[in-house]
């Protein structure tokens, strides 16, 4: 029971301040760091199916709150990536593929251009990489000093 609510609490601290770093974080053509995105990858890799799914639901939630996009435009692809890693033998290389598929998806749906999906995609990549080593690091560190998954 202790360890669930430990759990519980570290999730909503990562949603919080995941939403909070995708604010304050610089942006390059309208590309930000994918710090939920990376915390969504990060929760399906390490916990059971019902964590991912709510984590992927309330940080697609938040993106979209935070970022003014049409309802569900961020939880239908947060869900898609949680399947994907998921499945996937290396989690972090799926949201580095998932981040430039992302700007396709929001320029589909919300219209929203500032340059080429070209563009974005190349300044999604490396974004990606940086995003999904910092956010696993935190994380995991986070995990570790909380003693989750300790007997």
């Amino acid at each position: 029971m202790k360890n669930e609510i430990v759990q519980l609490v570290l999730t909503i601290l990562a949603l919080v301040l995941g939403c909070a770093a995708e604010e304050l974080l610089p942006k390059v053509s309208g590309v930000g760091f994918p710090v939920q995105m990376a915390a969504t990858v990060f929760y399906a890799s390490k916990r059971r199916v019902s964590v991912s799914v709510g984590f992927a639901i309330a940080a697609g939630a938040a993106e979209d709150a935070i970022s003014g996009l049409p309802p569900a435009t961020s939880v239908s692809f947060f869900l898609a990536v949680v399947a994907l890693a998921r499945w996937s033998e290396f989690p972090n290389g799926a949201l580095v593929m998932a981040y430039p598929l992302y700007q396709g998806w929001l320029r589909l749906w919300s219209g929203v251009a500032y340059g080429s999906f070209f563009n974005r995609a190349l300044v999604a990549i490396p974004f990606g990489i940086a995003t999904a080593v910092a956010t696993w690091a935190v994380l995991s560190l986070a995990e570790r000093s909380a003693a989750i998954d300790e007997s």
